[in-house]
């Protein structure tokens, strides 16, 4: 819309300019003086006959006087100036100022341009993030505890029983992890665990494995006897489990991923001397600790 302006505006000055032009000429030839007729003409109307002049006598020249010496001010330039101003002029004037404007306008909307085109970048980046945020979350790998098995076991010789314990790692993900390594630590203790716990972990060396696409891995087992869990039982004594699982997915550029949980022993149903009872066999339950139980 100020473009059309414009052009109209720029199409009226040089319309007017052109009719100034061609003005100047015809006021130019009526400012010249017009030359008298002679007298001879006059008097042929008049009817008067001509009358010789006569010429008048010489006069002495005299010595001409001192003229008194008077001060000379210089002309002001400001009125002439504005006397030489033309129509063209004015319109010129007109026409840059107009010129300056718009460049003034279109510098304006060049920088409202670039500043759209920089947001509508920085938009679309913030969405790819976010899309490829969300392919990593929903694809990626994620191991955590599934499950702990328990398995009981009888000594041949004595005829005691123990325990073994497994616990059971799941990968959610639909991705495999990559570096996978999970460490295990049993611990039976005279005493709750105190709050704001370390958790160290096992002098073991961690396990290094890897969890394919939605599958389960197991850990290094421990094991409790009879006698334990009966003071468990009891209250007399306290059974724990932590640990943690490190793991890269399989996107690039992300970083490692780690797991860690603690599990008690809390409750116990059936006779750990008597556990081959075929009306109250033995149970065990794990429960989550307070603290160490955690994933990123």
């Amino acid at each position: 819309m100020q473009v059309r302006h414009f052009f109209t505006a720029l199409l009226f000055a040089f319309g007017i300019g052109q009719f100034a032009l061609a003005e100047e000429p015809a006021q130019a030839d009526a400012q010249q003086p017009v030359q008298q007729a002679p007298a001879v003409q006059e008097q042929a109307a008049t009817g008067e006959k001509p009358v010789a002049k006569a010429e008048a006598a010489p006069v002495q020249a005299t010595a001409p006087a001192k003229a008194e010496a008077t001060p000379v001010t210089a002309p002001s330039p400001v009125p002439s100036f504005i006397h030489d101003i033309k129509l063209t002029d004015v319109l010129l004037a007109i026409f840059a100022g107009m010129l300056v404007l718009l460049g003034r306008d279109l510098a304006r909307r060049t920088r409202d341009a670039a500043t759209v085109a920089r947001d509508s970048a920085a938009v679309a980046e913030k969405s790819a993030r976010v899309a490829e945020d969300a392919l990593i979350a929903g694809q990626r790998a994620f191991m955590f505890i599934r499950e702990i098995k328990t398995y009981l076991h009888q000594d041949p010789d004595t005829g005691g029983f123990h325990w073994t314990i497994h616990p059971i790692w799941a990968n959610s993900g639909n991705t495999p992890t990559r570096g996978l390594a999970i460490n295990t630590t049993y611990r039976l203790l005279d005493a709750p665990l105190p709050k704001d716990f370390e958790f160290p972990a096992s002098q073991d060396a961690p396990v290094p494995t890897i969890a394919g696409p939605r599958s389960m891995v197991e850990a290094v087992s421990g094991s409790i006897s009879a006698d334990d869990l009966a003071a468990v039982k009891e209250g007399r004594k306290f059974f724990y489990i932590w640990g943690w699982a490190e793991y890269h997915d399989i996107f690039e550029g992300t970083k490692k991923r780690v797991t860690r949980f603690c599990n008690q022993l809390i409750e116990i149903d059936g006779n750990p001397a008597s556990p081959v009872d075929a009306h109250a066999p033995l149970q065990m339950m794990f429960g989550f600790h307070a603290e160490n139980n955690y994933a990123d």
